[in-house]
C-alpha cells in the first residue's frame, strides 16, 4: 500500500537557486538540465559522457544537508521518457525487485519494451607500464 506523497510545484532549473535546499525530481540529462549537471558535478564539455543511446538512469543522490535529488535522464528524450515512465509506474518494478539501490538502469526499444538493472559497472584497467632497461656495452677502447 502506499501513501500520496504532496507534490510541491513544478520549476524550471533556471527558477530554482540552489538545488541541494529541496528534495527534488530532476527531469532530464545534465546538458538539459543546469540543476542536474550540478547535482552529477558535469561540466557542459563532457555532459553527455555518462550516457549511451537507449539507456537511461533512475539515480538518487543524497546532499550533506539531508536533501536528496533524484534523476530521471536518459541519453536522449525517448530514454529520459522511458526511465520516466519507470518511475511513474514504479509499483511494478518494485514488485519484481528490479527498483533496488540507488541507482538503476533503464534499457529498452519502446515504451512496452522496458527492463530495469543495476548499473554495469565498467572497471577500467591499468596500463602497466614497463620500463626499457637498456645496458651498456664495454667500450673497445682499452
Amino acid at each position: 500500500e502506499t501513501t500520496p506523497v504532496e507534490v510541491g510545484s513544478a520549476k524550471l532549473a533556471s527558477e530554482v537557486a540552489d538545488i541541494r535546499s529541496q528534495n527534488a525530481i530532476l527531469v532530464g540529462g545534465p546538458c538539459a538540465n543546469t540543476a542536474a549537471a550540478e547535482v552529477m558535478g558535469t561540466s557542459p564539455d563532457n555532459c553527455a559522457e555518462d550516457f549511451t543511446q537507449g539507456k537511461a538512469l533512475l539515480k538518487l543522490f543524497e546532499h550533506t544537508n539531508g536533501n536528496v535529488a533524484l534523476l530521471v535522464a536518459g541519453y536522449d528524450a525517448i530514454d529520459t521518457r522511458r526511465a520516466a515512465r519507470v518511475l511513474g509506474n514504479h509499483e511494478q518494478y518494485q514488485e519484481s525487485g528490479d527498483l533496488q539501490g540507488t541507482e538503476v538502469e533503464v534499457t529498452g526499444t519502446s515504451f512496452t519494451d522496458i527492463s530495469v538493472m543495476a548499473p554495469e559497472v565498467v572497471v577500467e584497467e591499468e596500463e602497466e607500464v614497463v620500463e626499457e632497461v637498456t645496458e651498456e656495452a664495454p667500450s673497445n677502447d682499452e
